[in-house]
């Protein structure tokens, strides 16, 4: 009797186009088309503020507020903060210059400088 061998066939490789390029050569490109940078910076901003309005208002500002986002508005840029209640949006209003000043004394980590802190009453 004679045995029957199956082979199975290989699977397609796929098609090269070009050369290839390492990772390294890559993923610079790829991070600047994303502007990876850019949003690190202004991740690293909205995570300051927790401590920089704690530091200055105290706990319960800082459980109660939290920052949102960062907007550029022509030349300036503006921080969006949520705060729950009108009154401690009241409070804050009056620690503006000092949170602004706290935040931007980290400019020379981020590149970024905050020139408005826009707060608005809502759930976190």
């Amino acid at each position: 009797m004679i045995e029957k061998k199956y082979y199975s066939k290989k699977p397609a490789q796929p098609k090269r186009i070009g050369s290839l390029s390492s990772l390294a050569q890559v993923l610079p490109g790829v991070c600047d088309g994303l502007q990876l940078d850019k949003k690190i910076n202004e991740l690293a901003v909205l995570a300051l503020w927790p401590r920089q309005v704690e530091g200055i208002c105290g706990k319960i500002a800082m459980e109660n507020s939290k920052a949102v986002r960062l907007k550029k508005q022509g030349d300036r840029t503006l921080l969006l903060v949520k705060v729950k209640h009108a009154t401690l949006a009241s409070e804050l209003a009056f620690h503006l210059g000092a949170l602004k000043d706290t935040l931007n004394r980290f400019h020379p980590q981020t590149g970024i400088t905050v020139d408005v802190i826009q707060l608005v009453v809502g759930s976190l």
